[in-house]
Order: C-alpha cells, then structure tokens, then sequence
C-alpha cells in the first residue's frame, strides 16, 4: 500500500504531530506500506511533489510548530479546472491508494472534489480529512480544529505580557486577535486570559459602556479585537480616545496586534495528543480498507467521528459565533 500525507492551508501547531502519527502508525501496522509527504501542500499535489518519509524522518517533530512538509497556497486550485484535474492524475499515477489530509476549511474542499472526481474515475483510494486551523472554523460542531489550543496557550502568554504592563501604568490595550471570520480563537482567548471585554466581529458595540468600565477597573483594561471586526485597532482607539479626553480620564491607550504570535510555536499537549490519535485512527481505517466510504475525521471524546466530507462541508457543521450560552458566560465574567 502507497499512503500520502499532505499539510494544507495556513500552518498550525500539531500538523507535524499528525505527519509522524501517519508515518509510524502506517509504517508499524503493515510491513509492506509506502509513506510519502507532499512537499508544499495542495501545490505539491498540483506539481507532484513527493519526498518519501521514514521513522527517523519524523523524530522529534511532534511539538515543533508550522509543518515539516510545507504548505503554500494555491489559489489555481479554485480558479482552474486544469489544476483539478492535474491533481487526480497525479493523484493515480503516483499510485497512492490513501490521502490524509490535515487542513482548513480550502482543504476540505479540495478534498471533497478529490473525492468525487476519483470516483467518477472508479478509483478505490481513499480521502481522509482532519481539520487543523487555529480559528477553529472548519466543523466545529463536530470536533475542534487541531491548532485551536496551541493558539489559545500562545494569547494567553502575550495577554499575560501585556497585563503586567497594563497594570503598571494604567494603560488600555487593544488587542487584536486572529480568527478570520469566526469568533472562537479571540473569544476563547478572552475567556481563558480574563480579558475585560472581547469585540466579536458582528457585535454592535456600545462604545460609551467600555468607556465606563475602564473608569471603573481603573488600574488595567484589556480588550481584545476580533480579526474580522469592521473597525481598525486605531479606529476603536481614537472612538475610546476621545470619550476618555472628554471625561478628563488620565488612561494611555496603546494596541498590540497577536497576529502570527497566536499561530506559531509549539503545539499544545491537547493538539499533540488529539493529532497522534486521529492520525493514528486514520491509518488503521486506511489499512482495513474501511467500507464505511470517504469520511472526514475529527477527534470528538475517545475515538474520531466519522462523518462524510459532504457532512463535514455542510452549512449546519461549521458556525462562524460562539453558542450563545457561551457567550452569557463571557459577559458574566466582565
């Protein structure tokens, strides 16, 4: 057997804990499996780009951030049909009879049309699918995103930077925070960092009552930004500015991006953990030929569930705010 690996869309903690997952798990269960890497994701596959992988290939990768393999975009895959269609022929000469993936939301949609155009070809190998994103967008009321804690740990390390220095000297901060379109990552990091207010992206603002709970914690205010919030870190600064200026408040208010902080280093013990596992579950299912057809995995409780790549994708998987009770949580907290 012939198993490829391959690392899409933007780099995450955990994704090299998967590629070793696969490699030794496929490599240990069944003597006579193949392991190839696709070299720079989705554009490796669109080029044939391979390098094979071994056990020593893969020490001590397991916490390091980004992924050994590369991911680079490829927008062509969306834009071009001959890109797809480069992609399945490079898919079946290169003999592969399973692709694991560990990707984001474009990534699963590749995947899915993969899927079909190989079937369409009567092909018998095998897609398998794990959502690996730090905005944790991709599925999420199936499974949580390999990545979602890594980058979680990594807010709550510069939130607790930038407490200290808040506290000091009486600063504001405005704090702006990945996530895309979903609120997950900012609102989970305001939750887990004790963050005084988190500004989702469709949230309307009462600008007027931040204001009043600044002046009343006095000593320190953080507010985090979620990525895809209509107004600037400096908007939202000159809107507080000038509503502090007009109550003679003494408040500085300074801002400080998290940006691809939140994205690299090491991954988390929970993404290391929940990526050997599906990784590994993967493998088996790949070798026992499972008849249960293609399916995305995430791990959710003990064991992955298995869901077809068309569930996975469906609007009803993946909502971009948080549960409202969630949110009552967040503001109970303030």
């Amino acid at each position: 057997m012939k198993f490829a690996i391959l690392t899409g869309g933007g780099d995450c903690p955990g994704m090299n804990a998967f590629v070793r997952s696969v490699t030794r798990s496929a490599i240990n269960l069944r003597e006579d499996v193949e392991v190839w890497g696709v070299l720079d994701g989705w554009a490796g596959m669109i080029s044939g780009s391979y390098r094979q992988l071994g056990v020593l290939d893969t020490a001590g990768i397991s916490r390091l951030g980004g992924t050994v393999l590369g991911t680079l975009r490829a927008p062509e895959l969306k834009e071009r049909e001959e890109s797809r269609e480069r992609v399945v022929q490079n898919f079946i000469d290169a003999g592969f009879d399973a692709l694991l993936i560990c990707g984001g939301n474009g990534s699963l949609r590749a995947a899915l049309d993969l899927d079909q155009r190989l079937k369409r070809e009567e092909q018998r190998a095998r897609i398998y699918f794990t959502s690996a994103s730090i905005d944790n967008d991709v599925a999420n009321t199936i499974g949580t995103s390999i990545g979602f804690y890594s980058a979680i740990e990594r807010s709550m390390e510069m939130m607790e930077w930038i407490r200290d220095t808040a506290s000091a000297h009486r600063r504001v901060y405005i704090v702006g925070s990945m996530g895309r379109n979903s609120a997950y990552l900012p609102v989970y990091a305001g939750l887990t960092t004790g963050a005084e207010y988190v500004i989702r992206p469709d949230e309307q603002v009462d600008f007027d009552k931040i204001v009043d709970m600044i002046e009343e914690r006095d000593r320190d205010t953080r507010i985090i930004v979620s990525e895809a919030y209509p107004r600037t870190l400096e908007e939202i600064t000159a809107i507080l500015s000038a509503a502090l200026e007009k109550r003679k408040s003494t408040h500085e208010i300074r801002t400080v991006d998290m940006g691809y902080f939140q994205r690299g280093g090491m991954a988390s013990v929970t993404d290391v953990l929940r990526a050997n596992w599906v990784g590994h579950c993967m493998v088996r299912a790949a070798i026992a030929k499972d008849d249960s057809g293609f399916y995305g995995a995430f791990h959710v409780g003990a064991t992955p569930n298995r869901v077809t790549l068309e569930e996975a994708l469906s609007p009803e998987a993946t909502h971009e705010d948080i549960p409202r009770e969630i949110i009552e949580m967040m503001v109970a907290l303030r």
